[in-house]
């Protein structure tokens, strides 16, 4: 069929616009594809997509998305025309910069009329991991052999790339795929098999329909079947007792022998999050899939995980472990993954959002109902309080710089887009629906108030969008709505800091408790602010319930009070009663961070001193943050970092939750002021804090009994003792590298080192020791340790040597090369750039290599930018400052990677400012000399 190219085109069409015209809208979709003779010289495949269309309103052009591909015919004709005549394509074209197709009828599109569109098409597989692209990787470990596989990734905006199609998440169709591929290979897709047709050399295999879905969420995979093998286990319903088969997929190698144990693990801990989810929307009885969910692991994928209606994708590292050598930390990490991708299977699948302005509100319920399903799986496990160090904490230093932006802001390209996947979404989000929660309890007396929201709201609402105004409007806080309360929230950048404080009324002996809000915004960033206070209607005042506790004895409080804060300040009166200190933001609720006169904070370290009860132990991780926070401006001093750790220090204190926030705050620290002289009084100081608590429990550090919190809380302390060069954490961890050693050479997992400890054993000796025989030792052989949680360590702990040839060998034969297929560029660089040594060496192959990494990854990767991050987090002195100005000068921002800019810019001349102005005050408040 011979097309027309269009000509004369009016640049003011629908076409140029960023979204697709709302006059047609998708009913279904018929995709088949024919992927049997791909080959390493042949990386095209073809493939034809029927779309039965609606028309909403009278056109001559049908438009939808496609990148990239070519078109070997057109046919479109009216569903039910008793003729059956086609309806003749004018012209045609494609237009890259919204990456559209246009096809332009000779006849109007009539409304009230279902027509069907036929696209044959052709394309070459991906080269950059996104649409359907060829993932290449080693059958065993040893690299003998290699095979292949086909893969899509088509969120957020990618499905376009792979096939044409209406890449919106507003449109949602039915989908059937089918498929020819070689009669040696399985195809896996989001629901199941419904026929399949042998041929000599190759098989079309035909699914069941999917219900109406977002193009983003299909998902396909293409496997030769002597590589992958699959173990399943049953789920049921809680109340309808419906079945639901999950069914594991991983290479064969992870199944055979005693290896089997790799695969046991993950789908026993999915088994028992699935089935936890199932009891939280027991009342859903709808079936979220007909009949099974595939869990597909894979060697190498853009993300860690991605879930997709009835197909989860994995990273190997991401899923498969072993539970015997698996630390604390690390089963956590894999399982609060698992919740989030199979919560998505509701909140994303079942429902999902009609356009990315509601993305935050998708991501803050899945990332809510993670911490619900993993501790309704695993109660000892006490996870709801990991959100407050694991997210919080690292959520709240980036919000407080003026390059973050509000929840929900406009997005219309597909840069955009991309942009919006970070913790601003995700963490600041689930803080708030958190935080209203929390304070919904206080006025209506009834708990769980954000799990019956999210769970009510889907009842006969299957298939349908996500509606924030409906979930949101359910929530009353104090006087306020819910609109009232999340509006300013969601719509304005950073957070409050607010200031509480006594004092009197002379007039007639009373007391007032103040409050007082601003914005909290760190140093010397406000002529850089992109949200400024004159752009803001909403002028940077938040709607904050504050509950505070009040007391006269160190060992304990007198007095709870709930306050409201709606305005600048407010004036609350105590009449006569007198208190001596207070603390505010109980439980780490709220989203802000309190600011105190000095003689409160005296008054809050001896309370800690005295182990006042009342203040738990989440209570004292809120004040350890807070104190650094504040110090991070120059409105408070880190004396009050020193007074408020002290009760750590005098006492070996044992609560897991103010270590890792003091380990949080302290590494940070430690990473930018490596470079300066400060770095030695502050190292000195911590090094103080964390010495009796090793010293007295130094045996029991680095043995495995306790309880899982313990286990977390030995891994902390000992990262935290090494990092700060206590020489005998590093002494012990140099002695347990020696004792595991000729066991790590042999390829075995199995020795000495206790799981908790194994990461920071490793990285401690290669950071202190200049063994070369080692080094390239591990270097040589690490790839053949079949424990993929084992290779990563080794792998980390390698790009900490303190010895540059090490690490140029590393990153320019394994990393660049990878001619093993298990090291990952981009993670490598982001490893190397914790370094103090490597950062320079990763710093230098990013610029160097700029153009050819957007090449290799794509101008529109997210890593890229992402890794620019990464990778000048530490920058800390006027001359890296100008390297980083000269290099974003001479590579104008591509897509997704201008934001990331304006991070990594402000990023460093904050932390350049920072020690500037506060190096006087570290010196004075950590020094230990009289």
């Amino acid at each position: 069929m011979l097309i027309q190219c269009c000509t004369n085109l009016n640049p003011e069409s629908p076409w140029n616009q960023s979204r697709l015209p709302t006059n047609i809208y998708p009913i279904e979709y018929q995709l088949m594809l024919e992927l049997f003779q791909l080959n390493q010289d042949n990386d095209q495949y073809s493939g034809t997509v029927d779309i039965v269309i609606e028309v909403r309103s009278p056109t001559y052009d049908i438009i939808l998305h496609s990148d990239n591909s070519l078109y070997s015919d057109v046919i479109v004709s009216r569903r039910s025309d008793p003729t059956d005549e086609q309806i003749n394509v004018n012209c045609m074209f494609t237009f890259p910069n919204t990456q559209t197709l246009v096809i332009h009828l000779e006849k109007e599109l009539q409304v009230g009329f279902v027509y069907d569109v036929r696209i044959a098409f052709f394309r070459a597989l991906s080269i950059h991991g996104t649409g359907l692209f060829e993932n290449q990787f080693n059958k065993d470990q040893f690299g003998i052999e290699t095979s292949r596989m086909l893969l899509t990734h088509f969120q957020p905006v990618h499905a376009r790339e792979a096939f044409p199609c209406f890449d919106e998440p507003g449109f949602k169709a039915k989908f059937q795929l089918y498929a020819k591929h070689e009669n040696n290979t399985r195809i896996i897709s989001n629901w199941d098999e419904a026929e399949s047709y042998p041929e000599e050399t190759w098989i079309e295999t035909e699914f069941q329909t999917i219900p109406p879905i977002p193009t983003a969420l299909i998902a396909f995979a293409v496997i030769f079947t002597d590589d992958f093998d699959s173990k399943t286990v049953e789920v049921f319903h809680p109340i309808t007792n419906r079945r639901i088969l999950v069914n594991l997929w991983a290479r064969k190698p992870f199944f055979q022998n005693e290896n089997g144990i790799y695969v046991d693990a993950p789908l026993d801990m999915i088994k028992n999050i699935l089935t936890a989810l199932l009891n939280i929307f027991q009342d859903i009885e709808n079936p979220i899939v007909p009949n099974k969910i595939d869990i597909l692991a894979v060697p190498e994928y853009p993300s860690d995980a991605v879930s997709h209606w009835g197909l989860v994708i994995f990273t190997e590292y991401a899923l498969l472990h072993n539970h015997m050598t698996t630390s604390e930390v690390e089963h956590q990490r894999i399982a609060l993954l698992i919740a989030k991708e199979l919560a998505e299977q509701w909140y994303g699948n079942l429902v999902s959002y009609q356009w990315w302005t509601d993305l935050w509100l998708q991501e803050a319920i899945v990332n809510y109902l993670k911490y619900h399903a993993v501790h309704a799986a695993y109660p000892q496990w006490e996870i709801h309080n990991q959100f407050s160090v694991g997210e919080l904490l690292p959520a709240m230093f980036d919000d407080g710089m003026s390059t973050s932006h509000p929840i929900i802001k406009s997005v219309n390209t597909a840069a955009e887009i991309d942009e919006l996947f970070d913790t601003i979404e995700t963490t600041k989000a689930t803080a708030i629906l958190r935080m209203a929660d929390y304070y919904m309890e206080r006025t209506t007396g009834v708990t769980n108030n954000t799990l019956f929201n999210i769970v009510s709201f889907l009842h006969d609402r299957e298939y349908g969008f996500i509606i924030p105004d409906e979930i949101l409007g359910k929530y009353r806080i104090g006087s306020w709505s819910g609109f009232e309360f999340f509006d300013r929230w969601l719509l304005q950048s950073n957070y409050p800091k607010v200031y509480a404080g006594f004092v009197q009324n002379t007039s007639n002996d009373s007391n007032i408790f103040q409050l007082r809000q601003s914005r909290y915004l760190t140093a010397h960033m406000y002529e850089n602010d992109l949200y400024p206070l004159e752009s803001n209607p909403l002028g940077y005042v938040w709607y904050i319930p504050i509950t505070c506790r009040f007391g006269n004895e160190p060992n304990k409080f007198e007095l709870n009070r709930t306050f409201f804060l709606d305005r600048t300040a407010m004036n609350s009166s105590f009449g006569i009663l007198n208190y001596k200190y207070f603390y505010c933001n109980t439980d780490f609720a709220g989203y802000y961070i309190m600011d105190y006169r000095s003689d409160n904070w005296e008054a809050l370290s001896s309370a800690l001193d005295n182990d006042n009860t009342q203040l738990i132990e989440v209570d004292r991780a809120n004040l350890i943050n807070n104190a650094f926070l504040g110090a991070q401006t120059l409105e408070e001093s880190y004396s009050v970092v020193r007074e408020i750790t002290q009760y750590l220090l005098r006492n070996p204190y044992t609560g897991l939750l103010s270590w890792q926030t003091l380990s949080y705050h302290v590494n940070r620290m430690l990473d930018v002021l490596e470079y300066e002289s400060i770095y030695g009084v502050v190292q000195k100081y911590f090094r103080l804090v964390v010495r009796n608590y090793y010293k007295t429990y130094e045996t029991s550090l680095w043995n495995d009994n306790g309880s899982f919190s313990e286990q977390i809380l030995k891994n902390t302390i000992i990262q935290l003792a090494c990092r700060l060069q206590l020489h005998e954490c590093i002494d012990k961890a140099t002695q347990l590298w020696y004792e595991a050693y000729p066991t790590l050479l042999s390829g075995m997992v199995n020795h000495s080192v206790v799981d908790h400890a194994r990461e920071v054993v490793y990285r401690t000796h290669f950071q202190n020791t200049y063994n070369d025989s080692e080094w390239t030792s591990i270097e040589s052989d690490y790839h053949y340790i079949f424990d993929v949680q084992e290779r990563y360590r080794l792998l980390e702990a390698m790009t900490q040597s303190r010895q540059p040839w090490h690490l140029y060998q590393f990153l320019y034969e394994d990393a660049e090369k990878n001619e093993d297929r298990d090291v990952d560029l981009l993670g490598a660089l982001t490893l190397l750039a914790k370094n103090p040594v490597g950062r320079e060496l990763a710093w230098l192959y990013y610029r160097k290599h700029w153009a050819e990494l957007q090449a290799d990854y794509g101008r529109t990767n997210q890593r890229l930018g992402q890794l620019l991050i990464d990778l000048t987090a530490t920058f800390e002195d006027e001359f890296h400052e100008l390297e980083l100005l000269d290099f974003l000068a001479s590579t104008p921002g591509v897509d997704t990677n201008v934001d990331a800019r304006f991070w990594a810019l402000e990023r460093a001349n904050m932390n350049f400012w920072w020690i500037t102005d506060n190096s006087e005050d570290m010196a004075e408040s950590f020094d230990l000399e009289p």
